[in-house]
């Protein structure tokens, strides 16, 4: 069973300080629990997956040199953690001179019934992911964060530096410019149930 996530950032934090104390357990037990989510968030932005592994050893790398700097203050070590992977990323793009956009709409689930179901459902989809297309690079970030990451509000702020409720407003701004934009059909509903 999973801790609920005050709990798991109480852990985190905790494991931390112990950490940079030089318990090397701690780091293990960190590194254990946060490996995951870096891999995640890495490979869901970076397609070869010798370089996502690469970056994400490149995190932690730079995680623990930078463990004396963590400011509980100021957020998550998760969030923090994910800043570093944000900015090995960028980096990664930036040489390779890619233009790489996180793919969203791959990540969500399918629960079309039957061939007629599935698809109506990819025809929503798709429509929905050349919405997604024609949005600016930092509102595609927003959504990949929100719902590919499954960061939560305070986590982006984190990230991108931003302030909690400018995120919050960012991400219903554009949710709600997705809803108005979508085709007014009867399939409407069901792209609508992506954003949700």
């Amino acid at each position: 069973m999973q801790l609920p996530w005050p709990l798991r950032d109480e852990l985190h934090a905790r494991r931390l300080a112990r950490a940079r104390d030089g318990d090397g357990e701690a780091f293990r037990a960190l590194y254990r629990d946060l490996y995951p989510d870096v891999v995640r968030f890495v490979a869901r932005r970076v397609s070869a997956r010798a370089d996502a592994e690469d970056l994400a050893a490149r995190v932690f790398v730079a995680f623990v040199e930078r463990l004396g700097d963590y400011d509980r203050e100021r957020g998550s070590v998760r969030g923090w953690l994910l800043t570093f992977a944000r900015n090995a990323v960028i980096d990664h793009l930036r040489k390779a001179r890619a233009t790489a956009a996180p793919e969203l709409l791959d990540l969500l689930p399918s629960d079309a019934v039957g061939p007629e179901g599935g698809l109506l459902q990819r025809e929503q989809l798709d429509q929905l992911a050349a919405l997604v297309r024609e949005l600016p690079a930092d509102a595609r970030e927003l959504l990949a964060l929100r719902f590919a990451d499954g960061l939560r509000h305070r986590e982006i702020a984190e990230v991108l530096g931003l302030q909690e409720a400018a995120v919050k407003q960012r991400v219903s701004r554009v949710l709600r410019d997705l809803r108005a934009r979508l085709r007014p059909a009867a399939g409407k509903k069901g792209a609508e149930s992506a954003l949700a």
